[in-house]
Order: structure tokens, then C-alpha cells, then sequence
């Protein structure tokens, strides 16, 4: 009976530290911030909060500056990295924007990310919410023991106090994705300063960011050849625009020779949560 031996050659093996960070929307809170970090651990704390012009919009600068300096103070005293980035979190889309943009940070350098829904206040804390399930990041309540009674207490724990965090993980839900092209096409509609692009302006943006699938031939300076314009706006209406639209996500109106693109709402909230 002849034997089989099979050889497998290993040639590098890389192993790295996995990071644990938080993304903490702040608001009037303390020890629902640092309490379930006790629990889960972590290496680094982004905190959005209400600073600066927009704190003074709502005139809540001296309290929520309170709350930055006493969060990141306790933060530190436990060995995490703080990250501050200011924010209009009143504004929901713009919390959309802020907390999106801090956990996609954090994935592209392969972080465990773990966001606070107890922060803050319900609006945000729907925010939160949201783009943790379309990111696909985990997220935590923390069930605190009572409210604050007094002053003094606000400033300790914050108007949750905590003394032993019970933390809850919210169920994922899985949210259907766009892909790289689709995305692409809603963050360059999303950023045009008209508000709308012809599909043409779109296209050639295709041919920089995709230059092997779309390739964009010219007789002259920003100008396609017929052929090569042809070729390029059936494939990209074809792969991008009709899927786009058939979502509603945006809009497609011919006006003369040209095709205007503008995003519909829901194309806005979902630029929005990729964290243009």
C-alpha cells in the first residue's frame, strides 16, 4: 500500500495585536463611560462630544466641558489613548457623519470597535445604533443603578450612575451593503458642491477610481472618444445608476444630451453612515 505524504510550506506567519476601542458619543455621562470599559477592556476611546462653537450654539459649554475633562481624565488614569472630535450632536445627520467616520477609522486598522448606546441621549443613541449595525460593529447598553440625585452626584457619575456596570450587547442585524462601486458613485454625489453631477462628470470619475474596469479613451483633452463614452455610461448605468435608482437612492432626469444624477434622501442618509 504506497503512503501519500503531503508537505505544507509556511513562508511567513504574521500575527498582531487586536486593538479594542470605543466610540463614546458624550453627553451629560461618567461612569456609563468608564464602568463597561472595566468589563470589556480597551486600548483607545474616540469621544464626540458638543465642544467648542457648538456647545456655545446650545449654551451648554461650561457643563458638557466638564464632562470632556472628567471623561478624559478618567479615561487615561485607566491607560487608554483619548481621541476628542467635536460635533454638533443635536444635528442628527451630522451625528450620523461623526460617529461613522470614527469606526471607520478604527476597521481599516483592524480594531475591535465597540460603540456606547448609554452616552448619550435617545436621538443619538438611534444614531449610534444605526451605524453599528451598518458597519457591523458591536454595541453595548449599560443598565445603570439609578439617576443622580443631587449636584454632586451629576458631577461624579454623571446623571446615570453606575457603580457596577451590567452591560447588554445589542443583537447585530445584518443591513444590506452596497458595493464598492455603488458606494463610490453616492460619496461623489454626496460631495458635489452643485448637489448633482451629469453621468458623464460621473463616469470620468469612475475611469481615475476604477481604471481597470472603466477606461476612459480620449481624442482630445476631456473629451472621450464616441466609442469609448458609449462603452463607459452603458456599463455604468447598467452596474451602478439602474441599481441605485431601483432603491431610490437617486434620481435620473434627462434634460437635453445630458443624464443629472442627484441622490434622494435616503441616498443622503446612507452617504452619511459610510461617513462622507
Amino acid at each position: 500500500m504506497s503512503k501519500n505524504f503531503y508537505f505544507v510550506m509556511i513562508t511567513k506567519i504574521t500575527m498582531r495585536t487586536i486593538e479594542v476601542v470605543h466610540i463614546i458619543p458624550l453627553g451629560f455621562e461618567r461612569s456609563v463611560v468608564t464602568e463597561p470599559i472595566k468589563v470589556l477592556g480597551g486600548v483607545r476611546a474616540h469621544v464626540i462630544t458638543i465642544g467648542k462653537e457648538h456647545a456655545e450654539k446650545y449654551d451648554l459649554y461650561e457643563i458638557q466641558s466638564f464632562f470632556e475633562a472628567a471623561v478624559t481624565h478618567d479615561l487615561k488614569k485607566m491607560g487608554l489613548e483619548v481621541v476628542i472630535s467635536y460635533a454638533d450632536l443635536f444635528d442628527f445627520r451630522e451625528a450620523l457623519r461623526e460617529i461613522s467616520k470614527a469606526v471607520r477609522k478604527e476597521k481599516e486598522r483592524g480594531s475591535k470597535v465597540y460603540i456606547n448606546l448609554s452616552s448619550h441621549g435617545r436621538l443619538v443613541s438611534i444614531a449610534s445604533a444605526l451605524v453599528g449595525w451598518y458597519h457591523g460593529v458591536r454595541m453595548y447598553y449599560v443598565m445603570a443603578d439609578r439617576y443622580a440625585e443631587n449636584e454632586e452626584e451629576i458631577k461624579k457619575y454623571g446623571r446615570s450612575v453606575c457603580q457596577k456596570a451590567r452591560v447588554l450587547e445589542v443583537p447585530r442585524v445584518e443591513m444590506v451593503r452596497l458595493s464598492e462601486e455603488e458606494r463610490f458613485a453616492i460619496s461623489q454625489l454626496y460631495l458635489s458642491e452643485r448637489k448633482y453631477m451629469k453621468l458623464e462628470e460621473l463616469a470620468k470619475e469612475f475611469c481615475k477610481r476604477f481604471p481597470q474596469d472603466y477606461r476612459c479613451e480620449y481624442k482630445k483633452e476631456e473629451v472621450m472618444t464616441r466609442e469609448s463614452r458609449q462603452r463607459v455610461l452603458t456599463k455604468l448605468h447598467r452596474r451602478v445608476v439602474s441599481k441605485l435608482a431601483s432603491r431610490g437612492l437617486i434620481t435620473h432626469e434627462k434634460i437635453g444630451r445630458n443624464v443629472i444624477l442627484r441622490l434622494t434622501e435616503d441616498g443622503e442618509t446612507l452617504a452619511l453612515l459610510d461617513g462622507c
